[in-house]
Order: C-alpha cells, then structure tokens, then sequence
C-alpha cells in the first residue's frame, strides 16, 4: 500500500532558522527565473525545506511582500507530492513580477525552476515516491 503525500508544506518542511538561509545562500547553486530565483543546496538525507523570500527592495511594501510569498508558496505547494521528500534545502526569492504575472506564467517559471534544480518529478511520470 502507497501513502500519497498531500499537498501541504508543514513546519518540517519549511526553512525556519536564518543559519539555514545562509547555508543555502552561502553554498546553494542559483537558478534564475522570469519571476523568481532558487538557491538550491543538496542535503542528501534530510528533509527536503523550503524558504521564501521577499525583500521591501525587489519587490515593494508589505502588502506586495506578502502578496508574492503566498503566490510562490502556493505554487509550490501545488506540487509537493511531486517533489522529493529528501535532499533539498531550497530558498525562493521573489521578483517584483511575481506580484502581477498570470498565474499560469508564474507557475510554469516555477515549475521550470524546480525541474532543473532536479528536485521535481516530469508531468505523467512517477513521483520520486513510486507513483504518480
């Protein structure tokens, strides 16, 4: 019997402590965007976590800040059954397009950026985990 993961980012999955950003931001290898960019560090073994950063200078007040995390952790929510549950510590950073592209544009930028940072499983093909 397979579990499926659901589509949920819980507190283990989620970069929380600033030494975990600076690791990835002082190792991590940069993948760039339309509308976002990704610092991807392997950590073979450990949970897979993710980080989303949106600062008042590439993307504007609180409001936008807010505006273009939510809209990226959305996205990759969407498609964490698709992600590997371990190995990744991955930090998005938010452009100022983030906050007003189309929705499908923007997911498709991060879905692109996830498929070379090796981390998410091709669309129709079995997930890291043994299904679809």
């Amino acid at each position: 019997m397979t579990v499926e993961r659901r589509e949920r980012l819980t507190s283990d999955h989620r970069l929380t402590s600033p030494l975990q950003h600076a690791a990835v931001k002082e190792s991590g290898i940069v993948f760039r965007g339309r509308h976002c960019l990704m610092l991807v560090l392997a950590r073979p073994g450990e949970t897979t976590r993710f980080g989303f950063v949106a600062s008042r200078k590439g993307v504007g007040g609180a409001v936008q800040r807010n505006r273009a995390r939510r809209r990226l952790r959305e996205l990759v929510r969407r498609r964490w059954p698709r992600l590997s549950e371990r190995g990744w510590w991955i930090v998005v950073v938010a452009f100022r397009s983030a906050i007003s592209a189309p929705h499908q544009e923007l997911a498709t930028d991060v879905e692109h950026l996830l498929a070379r940072t090796g981390a998410l499983a091709p669309t129709g093909l079995p997930g890291p985990h043994g299904h679809a």
